[in-house]
């Protein structure tokens, strides 16, 4: 038997097709996870743009100088910091009507903690909106105190009880979230954490390696029906049983084997670009009203996982329509279109149901969702318990592998040789 397998498994490494798909796959995962790096950009103090490595070292000192717990008193000190700017006259810009900062004090004191800004400000306007001009920290009335985990629960109490046109939160789904995040340690630590950050924006391009790989385990079943060898195969001794199996197990092994080598390749050239530092900080440095309790490095773990299972489901469908088809062809079809087609399809604004079914789909479920106000709530009432949309992805895509594999077996096994 561990003979068969290894042989199957050498048959998909050295098939040339196979190598030529993986190697342009590659190739574009390494070059799409390297743009990001090669593009940072980040402007001193003075306004100078810096690029490359560079600008990535200036960006950790800046996020760094705001590094620690993100207390009432630490917040209430750096906002009154940023309000006390306004003060000064050479501060403030004499070119608008409303009250703005100069350029030149912008990019001196506010620009290179943009990012700490965004947090803090994000934390008191309401669920997915956007303040660019960071207006609610600017116009805080600082002197009865900023409260700022208060103000995250009732922006999650705000974005739980309004009312929407596609769907409402429930009772239990409501119980079920705020049980969540009383869960989380508050203060929140907050720190430089922009190789993660970069991670989770860009693991949706794995994908690239899912269709790859499928392409290439297209015709296990089905390049045996193309050259006319299901004939000898099934009707020799192990055809239906042994052989079957070591041709599920080689293209599983195939299937691991290579996209771990995406990740490495990918998760490698992004985190030693940026560094691994602020693994051990929580989600919430993302966005304050994230409801996972975990920590950078153990988002970036389940996130993985998850598209090992994408992948795991993905290839099991594969083998499927392996088996049920003559030609790999159409089975290319279906997979590569499996997959694009959510690329082109936009959320619903009046179709609730339909939104948690789109987000399940393989390319929408390869992205994170833990500093999404509006798919990090994704619920699924099942039976009495609420389900977030991170478990009932993982278990979907187990719950396919499983079903598929024991059909792609029978439909070998019934397979008639013309």
């Amino acid at each position: 038997m561990n003979r068969l397998w290894i042989l199957e498994l050498k048959k998909l490494l050295k098939k040339r097709v196979n190598i030529g798909v993986i190697t342009v796959c590659l190739l574009l995962v390494g070059i799409l996870f390297y743009l990001p790096v090669y593009q940072f950009i980040v402007l001193d103090t003075d306004g100078k743009q810096l690029t490359g490595t560079s600008s990535i070292a200036m960006n950790r000192e800046f996020v760094n100088t705001r590094a620690g717990e993100l207390t009432d008193e630490k917040i209430c000190a750096d906002i009154a910091a940023y309000q006390a700017l306004f003060h000064d006259p050479d501060n403030v810009s004499k070119d608008t009507t409303k009250k703005t900062l100069t350029d030149g004090a912008y990019f001196k004191y506010i620009f290179p903690y943009s990012d700490y800004w965004k947090l803090i400000n994000g934390n008191y306007i309401a669920p997915c909106a956007y303040d660019s001009s960071f207006s609610a920290v600017i116009n805080m009335d600082l002197e009865n105190g900023i409260h700022f985990y208060s103000a995250r629960d009732e922006k999650i109490s705000t974005l739980l009880n309004q009312t929407y046109e596609d769907w409402n939160f429930s009772d239990s789904e409501k119980a079920f979230w705020l049980d969540r995040i009383s869960s989380i340690t508050i203060p929140y630590e907050y720190g430089y954490h922009t190789g993660w950050e970069m991670l989770f924006s860009c693991l949706e391009l794995f994908v690239i390696g899912m269709i790859g790989i499928c392409i290439c385990v297209s015709g296990t079943f089905s390049g045996e029906y193309q050259s006319g060898a299901d004939s000898i195969i099934l009707s020799s001794r192990y055809g239906k049983s042994k052989l079957l199996t070591a041709k599920i197990l080689a293209a599983f092994a195939y299937s691991f084997f290579l996209f771990t080598l995406f990740l490495l390749v990918g998760c490698g050239i992004l985190l030693t670009g940026f560094g691994t530092d602020g693994w051990e900080l929580p989600v919430q440095v993302l966005n304050t009203i994230s409801p996972y309790d975990l920590s950078l490095a153990g988002a970036a773990v389940t996130a993985v996982g998850t598209l090992y299972l994408i992948l795991a489901g993905m290839v099991s469908f594969t083998l499927l329509l392996s088996a049920k088809m003559r030609t790999a062809v159409p089975v290319l079809v279906i997979i590569v279109f499996a997959f694009m087609l959510p690329m082109f399809i936009g959320i619903s604004e009046t179709n609730g149901i339909w939104n948690r079914i789109f987000v399940l789909l393989p390319y929408r479920a390869a992205q994170p969702v833990f500093s999404d106000d509006f798919y990090g709530y994704f619920g699924y009432p099942i039976g009495g318990l609420t389900f977030d949309v991170v478990t009932v992805r993982m278990l979907l895509y187990a719950a396919v592998t499983l079903i598929c594999v024991p059909f792609a077996r029978k439909a070998w096994k019934g397979h008639q040789v013309v």
